[in-house]
């Protein structure tokens, strides 16, 4: 077997190994979204939670809120709430101060969300 063959054949290889793993990531499953609702300061606000699964159980990857509550106080809060859902994978939060009605809110719709998780 001369170089030449060798180099063919390492790069039929390495490009039969490329699909192989394209398609393996393609079939992955990736996060599931799973939304819930709250109410808030000024009325409804939700959640989307990016839920990876892992086994039967489940782990919370990330959160997106939309609302209508007062920004400049809200928005703080939301980010201090979002990470507790991260860290604690639930929601039992800890009501942030001057921003009880989000703070609820929030802890209302991520309930509602992880319910619906095992539906």
């Amino acid at each position: 077997m001369t170089k030449d063959d060798i180099r063919k054949v390492a790069v039929l290889g390495f490009i039969g190994l490329g699909l192989l793993l394209g398609i393996y990531e393609s079939n992955r499953p990736g996060p599931m979204l799973v939304e819930g609702s709250g109410t808030g300061y000024n009325g409804e606000l939700s959640v989307e939670l990016q839920v990876k699964p892992k086994g039967k159980e489940f782990k919370i990857i990330g959160l997106n809120v939309k609302h209508t509550d007062t920004p400049p106080i809200a928005d703080p809060a939301i980010e201090a709430l979002k990470n507790q859902v991260i860290r604690n994978q639930n929601a039992d939060l800890d009501i942030v101060a001057g921003a009880t009605y989000t703070s609820e809110g929030i802890k209302e719709a991520v309930k509602n969300a992880i319910e619906k998780i095992g539906k």
